[in-house]
């Protein structure tokens, strides 16, 4: 307030002794505020001030406004005082308090879009985990219908001891426990006391064909076994039949009618291969999720090959798998 004065007062004496026009009117006009020009009486020659000034002093405020009085003009061309007057400190305050609110306002939303948009971020793989615990829940009632139902059928069949009956009642019962086996697995697994001893790989894998080989010729899907030669791991029977288990009965599953399945046992390595249907490039990567499944065309848990690789990982079993759609799939596990 007192440069703008000063600057005024400065160009109202130049004027006033170079006898160039000034015009005060325009001052007053155009000045950004509230200001005036007053003579030697202290009466207003141009002015846009409408309060009572006090000339005995030369500044003074209220809440309101603050008014300067500049008398350094010294009465050129006829002005004595110049008044300025700006809002008080009340003003500024208040125009602080709605900038701080705008700036609070603006951030609110900037941090509520920001929120939203993490919140999605984050809530989406757990929709995607709830979705698949779903499907897996829907899944398990079905997968466990068919056999009870099978069981139920062959207990009411009129000739219950009759070879085929029998054979029916044992595949149903059989595959009820494998169900039961690979749940029981996975959810109480540390529960479980372990028996690590040195196995020959060959005598279970024999031992687990015999049941394998009975679901195989269900589908007519041939399945053979080369074991040229021997291979022992330390390993928990129950894990390792788990791991043979879920391989051979995916490689079942998705296989076509009249596929083919083969079982090699060589150089301390074990190799499945399929006929099947294969797996999309685009889903091989999240196979080994647990609940995960790379089709709907045929039954199961999306348990099976998360088992195979938690039981991989826990005995450091080396596993690898190369699968194109239509073709097969072929697993190689090293030991």
């Amino acid at each position: 307030m007192q440069m703008n004065a000063s600057v005024l007062s400065s160009k109202i004496i130049y004027a006033h002794m170079s006898k160039t026009p000034f015009s005060l009117q325009k001052i007053v006009k155009n000045y950004h505020g509230r200001i005036g020009f007053y003579n030697r009486d202290n009466q207003p020659l141009v002015s846009s001030i409408e309060d009572k000034i006090d000339f005995t002093k030369h500044f003074y405020q209220d809440k309101k406004k603050m008014i300067l009085v500049n008398q350094s003009t010294f009465g050129h061309l006829g002005v004595e005082s110049i008044v300025i007057e700006k809002e008080g400190v009340a003003h500024y305050i208040s125009h602080l308090q709605k900038k701080i609110m705008l700036y609070l306002i603006a951030i609110y939303i900037f941090l509520s879009v920001i929120g939203y948009f993490l919140a999605k971020l984050f809530i989406k793989p757990i929709q995607a985990k709830r979705v698949q615990l779903d499907n897996f829940i829907k899944d398990s009632t079905h997968e466990l219908n068919t056999p009870i139902t099978a069981l139920m059928l062959s207990l009411e069949a009129p000739k219950l001891d009759s070879p085929k009956n029998l054979e029916r009642i044992r595949l149903s019962a059989k595959r009820v426990s494998e169900i039961y086996k690979d749940l029981s697995y996975l959810m109480l697994e540390e529960a479980k006391e372990k028996v690590i001893e040195e196995l020959c790989l060959n005598e279970i894998i024999k031992e687990e064909l015999t049941y394998l080989t009975l679901l195989a010729e269900k589908k007519k899907v041939s399945l053979t076994l080369v074991d040229n030669s021997k291979v022992y791991f330390k390993i928990d029977k129950e894990s390792f039949v788990r791991l043979f288990h879920n391989l051979v009965t995916n490689a079942i599953k998705y296989n076509k009618i009249g596929g083919e399945i083969e079982v090699k046992l060589l150089l301390n390595s074990l190799i499945i291969s399929d006929t099947g249907t294969g797996i999309a490039k685009n889903k091989q990567s999240a196979i080994y999720e647990r609940f995960y499944r790379a089709t709907d065309q045929v039954g199961g848990f999306g348990l099976g090959l998360n088992i195979v690789h938690k039981v991989c990982k826990n005995y450091g079993i080396g596993i690898e798998f190369e699968s194109k759609e239509g073709e097969g799939t072929v697993f190689v596990l090293k030991f």
